[in-house]
């Protein structure tokens, strides 16, 4: 048995009275344990802000966690009854729990994007259907799917809207072809590419359900998989209309030409497509 909420002391005392908001990771294999596990939370009047149902990796080794939960504390003192009560007194196989720092974009200028939708829906009808599979190898790469994860999500036959998951580990230095390009990887991956996929989601007729900067390590760590071990710096949830969508991105001008800074900035990515449960 593993406690999902961490214990309120390894939060600094100048925290006690901010907001918490945790991203919890869980592996839940039996169906009526997950029901007790969500009805236990929602008794205890836990604000949940979102709750997922993962479905598989699209950027990892292999398929793992069933369940990701991102839920927020009016301050470490409610966190603290919420630990002492351990209300996840059941049998989970895996727990890894983060705390984040929300980063959302402002509304007003994600509804401004959506504005311009039909200019994405024009480009999304003139270009070709399928994304082309020969982007993608059986490389271990770790920022892209393999050719299989890739004919995965291009068949996934869900009308449910999709959510990709993703944990972000950026580069100290941004590394290009050209070496007379000195910046951080936080530059070139949220300045230069993170600002065209940005706007090449919502143009698709997709949005970010929500985007957040991981403080420090784990704070739970229990029977975690290699994918996500180590220290990630941001949390990303794109939300697309469909699961394929993720693949077609390069169908809005100027995504394409973004790749190279993804490349440069982007040290390892762990995504996972999920659909929403509250």
């Amino acid at each position: 048995m593993v406690n999902i909420f961490p214990n309120p002391s390894k939060f600094n005392d100048h925290e006690n009275t901010n907001k918490i908001v945790l991203v919890i990771f869980i592996k839940i294999t039996k169906v009526i344990v997950k029901e007790e596990l969500k009805s236990n939370l929602i008794n205890k009047k836990l604000n949940i802000i979102n709750w997922f149902d993962c479905h598989y990796t699209n950027i990892g080794k292999k398929d793992f966690w069933s369940d990701v939960l991102i839920v927020e504390f009016k301050d470490k003192f409610e966190l603290a009854k919420f630990y002492k009560d351990d209300v996840s007194k059941i049998n989970l196989q895996a727990v890894q729990v983060f705390n984040l720092l929300p980063k959302n974009s402002p509304r007003f200028f994600v509804n401004f994007l959506k504005l311009f939708r039909p200019i994405g829906y024009f480009f999304e009808l003139i270009k070709s259907s399928k994304s082309e599979l020969h982007n993608f190898s059986n490389s271990k790469s770790n920022i892209l799917p393999t050719r299989e994860q890739a004919e995965r999500l291009l068949n996934e036959k869900s009308n449910k809207k999709a959510y990709m998951i993703n944990l972000l580990e950026l580069k100290e230095m941004a590394q290009y072809k050209d070496k007379s390009i000195s910046i951080t990887g936080r530059e070139a991956y949220v300045e230069k590419y993170g600002s065209q996929a940005f706007k090449s989601v919502i143009l698709l007729g997709g949005d970010f359900a929500f985007n957040g900067r991981i403080i420090g390590n784990s704070l739970i760590e229990y029977n975690v998989p290699s994918d996500t071990k180590g220290k990630w710096q941001a949390l990303a949830i794109a939300e697309y209309t469909k699961a394929c969508k993720m693949l077609e991105l390069e169908k809005i001008p100027g995504y394409s030409k973004g790749l190279v800074h993804r490349e440069a900035g982007l040290k390892r990515n762990y995504n996972l497509y999920a659909t929403k449960n509250i």
